[in-house]
C-alpha cells in the first residue's frame, strides 16, 4: 500500500518492529530476545513520541481526529512502555517475550491498517504536506 509522504518515515519503523516482533514470537532464548527488543527499543521509544507528541496534535488541528483511535494508540502504547521495562529489568520470561512480540505486531497492524489510513481519509494533500513536514522535523529533532 503506497503510503503518503507525511507518514511514510513511521510506516519504514513499523517494517522494524514487525521484524522485532516475530523475533519475539518465536523466542527461544530470553537473553537473546531481550537483547533484540533492547537493540530496537530506543528508537521504538522516540517513534511512540512522534506519534502522541507530534503526529496525534497535529492531526486534530489540520483535521477530524477519533477520540477511540487516540485512545486506543495510547493505551498500546502504555502496555508496550510497561513491557519494556519489564525487559530493561531483566524480569522478563519467554512467555512475557512472546506476549510483547504478538502486542507489538497488533499495534503496528492497528496503525497501518486502520489508524494511516483514517488520517490520510481525513486530511487533504495540504494538510497532509504539512504533517509530512512537522514529523521530518521531530524525526532530525529527536
Amino acid at each position: 500500500m503506497k503510503r503518503s509522504d507525511a507518514l511514510r518515515s513511521l510506516s519504514r519503523d513499523h517494517h522494524k518492529a514487525l521484524s522485532v516482533a516475530l523475533d519475539l514470537r518465536r523466542a527461544q532464548d530470553v537473553g537473546q530476545a531481550s537483547a533484540r527488543f533492547l537493540e530496537f527499543w530506543p528508537d521504538g521509544a522516540v517513534h511512540f513520541r512522534i506519534e502522541e507528541e507530534v503526529l496525534l496534535p497535529h492531526w486534530e488541528l489540520l483535521g477530524t481526529v477519533s477520540a477511540e483511535a487516540v485512545a486506543r494508540l495510547t493505551g498500546e502504547h502504555r502496555t508496550l512502555r510497561a513491557a519494556a521495562l519489564e525487559v530493561s529489568a531483566g524480569t522478563a520470561t519467554l512467555a512475557s517475550l512472546r506476549d510483547l512480540g504478538a502486542t507489538l505486531a497488533a499495534h503496528v497492524r492497528f496503525e497501518e491498517r486502520e489508524l494511516f489510513p483514517m488520517i490520510e481519509a481525513d486530511l487533504g494533500e495540504h494538510q497532509l504536506e504539512t504533517l509530512a513536514r512537522v514529523v521530518a522535523e521531530a524525526e532530525v529533532n529527536h
